[in-house]
């Protein structure tokens, strides 16, 4: 058999899993929005092993990142006008 199908050391990643409160925390959410979203379909992926529910950390960051919204042109000349 070739050990040629089994990956090494150096190419497994393991996801850095944190609980729902931790998760709820780098989102700046509370637990209960989490698991509302969870129950919605909504939110970032979830990983459930044994009951218990974790979130990888990079797939958090990554959320926050797809999310993350850049101002607009139309929005600055909003601020703009108010400001006057």
């Amino acid at each position: 058999m070739s050990n040629s199908m089994t990956p090494s050391a150096k190419q497994l990643s393991l996801p850095q899993l944190v609980d729902t409160r931790n998760a709820a925390e780098i989102l700046g959410r509370s637990a209960a929005t989490l698991k509302r979203w969870r129950c919605e379909g909504v939110g970032p992926s979830w990983i459930a092993i044994e009951g218990r529910v974790s979130y990888d950390v990079a797939v958090l960051l990554e959320y926050i990142r797809k999310n993350t919204r850049m101002p607009s042109v139309r929005a600055m000349q909003e601020d703009t006008r108010e400001a006057v």
